[in-house]
């Protein structure tokens, strides 16, 4: 990773107007906008002028380097500008800044900053590089400066309290996360259980990220091997299909240390109990960290080999660890990567609050004509959730809520959820999924053997089901439901699925199940 690798190049800007340093700061960063990379320009504009009071980035040499770390960013960004007048940044040699560069960095991402700006020192000392980029006349020759004079220092280490990250998975989710991770200045190994989609990242070196997160993203290591992604990772996102938890807990049990922590994204319903209870039953004693997210925090499509396209982060995902007390010692690491993650109250509520629970099966089902006639080619989330279907789903989701409430849990609603995830409001689930920008361009699936069935139905309704026979709960709607995609697929996904059995709760009273995910026990 290096300073390049940051750099907004369509947002280079080679003859500033701006006569203040407020101007030229509000230029660039409506060059970023234009560039469609930044969209909050006033709130990054306030924090660097907040920044600049606190001390001036003028370090001399007709250098200024401002620079915040602002939610108004989901990952670093630079870009640089020359002026041709001169700006008075109040530098340390009263000189006029002729040579600006932007820097504006992500929430508790200092340490990266602070490599940054360390490394930008390093270049400004090569001889004849300031002067060469205060000549340059095209943003072009300034991008060819910055890597000429990068090859001759190689690529910068990462901060020393940057967390390493192992990513399980190389899906659409992994893939997304692997990328954006590294470019906010994790170290990423990336650990897949088949080649597929391994080789073009091992070739290119990294993934090419593009949406609302725009950059290539290195991976120090793309492996088939856990014993060689694993060992040192702080932590290990899971990030595969929920019935894929039990066989990855095989995969990593013989590589865990002490002191790690596994984020399943997401657990899906019981994805932390059932993974806890396969190490449990290999006789694993490593002091552990096990949680899940509630839900995946990106919408996002792998485009092409070593290419991923997000289209939305999502505003908050809430985190919990079995048993619920382990989440300080998760959240602090996980919250230097993305501010979105929240504590949840525990593994109850994630796995109750599974939205895809409600939205995939049941859409892939009531739309199942169009799917296979059009093979996907119509927007999922959108044009597959008429009124009539969404009708639907608010009555499968009602289910869902009655089972939690039954576990002294109280969960959003879908209609809730999509307000707190997205924003979006509506007087019911149709106009709220309506509403909602991040579905847009997120096509249906190509045919129905896809994971919005087999995985969500075993991993996500079949648990629900269970808990709601356990607790004397109704839920006809959700049984048909799974009714239908067994019919599909001449599966029995009753037996297959996630069952009060497999969690370990059978026999359990609600005082007990919530007793064993706030304590780890029962007694």
């Amino acid at each position: 990773m290096n300073v390049y690798d940051y750099i907004v190049d369509n947002a280079i800007l080679t003859n500033l107007e701006g006569k203040t340093k407020r101007e030229v700061v509000a230029e660039l960063l409506a060059a970023m906008k234009e560039a469609g990379r930044l969209a909050q320009t006033e709130k990054a504009l306030s924090d660097i002028m907040a920044q600049e009071k606190m001390g001036s980035s003028g370090i001399g040499s007709g250098v200024a380097i401002p620079h915040t770390c602002t939610s108004a960013v989901h990952q670093p960004m630079i870009t640089v500008g020359i002026s041709r007048g001169g700006v008075d940044f109040e530098s340390i040699d009263g000189k006029p800044a002729h040579i600006i560069f932007l820097i504006l960095g992500r929430p508790n991402g200092e340490a990266l900053q602070l490599k940054i700006v360390g490394r930008l020192a390093r270049l400004f000392h090569i001889p004849g590089f300031l002067d060469s980029l205060q000549a340059a006349g095209a943003p072009e020759q300034i991008l060819s400066l910055l890597r000429s004079a990068e090859k001759e220092l190689g690529d910068m280490e990462p901060p020393r309290d940057a967390p390493n990250i192992c990513i399980a998975g190389a899906g659409n989710g992994g893939i997304a996360m692997a990328g954006h991770f590294s470019l906010i200045g994790c170290n990423v190994r990336l650990f897949n259980r088949s080649e597929q989609r391994l080789n073009v990242i091992r070739m290119a070196g990294g993934i090419q990220v593009a949406g609302e997160v725009n950059g290539f993203g290195k991976i120090s290591v793309a492996t088939t091997d856990a014993g060689e992604a694993v060992p040192g990772a702080d932590i290990i996102m899971v990030v595969i299909p929920a019935t894929g938890h039990r066989e990855m807990a095989r995969l990593l049990a013989p590589h865990l240390t002490d002191g790690q922590a596994i984020l399943l994204n997401p657990g899906s319903t019981g994805g932390a109990l059932e993974f806890a209870e396969v190490l449990r039953q290999m006789g694993v004693k490593k002091y552990l960290f096990i949680a899940e997210a509630e839900t995946l925090v990106y919408a996002c499509r792998i485009t092409n080999p070593g290419q991923v396209r997000i289209f939305r982060i999502k505003n908050a995902v809430p985190v919990a660890t079995f048993p619920a007390y382990h989440i300080t010692d998760v959240l602090g690491t996980l919250r230097k990567i993305l501010p979105c993650f929240v504590p949840g109250d525990n593994v109850l509520k994630t796995s109750m609050s599974n939205i895809s629970a409600v939205f995939h099966p049941a859409l892939m089902l009531l739309n199942a004509a169009w799917i296979e006639e059009q093979k996907g080619n119509f927007e999922f989330y959108v044009e597959g959730a008429s009124a009539s279907v969404a009708n639907i789903l608010e009555v499968l989701d009602a289910e869902r809520v009655r089972v939690a409430e039954a576990l002294g849990v109280r969960v959003l609603s879908a209609r809730e959820w999509l307000y707190q995830a997205y924003g979006v409001v509506g007087k019911n689930l149709y106009e709220a999924m309506q509403a909602n920008e991040g579905y847009r361009g997120i096509k249906a699936p190509s045919n129905l053997d896809h994971r919005y069935i087999t995985e969500d139905v075993p991993a996500c309704l079949v648990p629900t089901a269970s808990l709601g026979d356990h607790l004397g709960v109704p839920v006809p709607t959700i049984k048909t439901i799974i009714h239908l995609a067994g019919i599909l697929h001449g599966v029995n996904y009753f037996a297959i699925g996630r069952t009060v059995e497999r969690l370990g709760l059978a026999g359990m009273s609600v005082r007990q199940i919530r007793r064993l995910v706030e304590e780890g026990r029962t007694d």
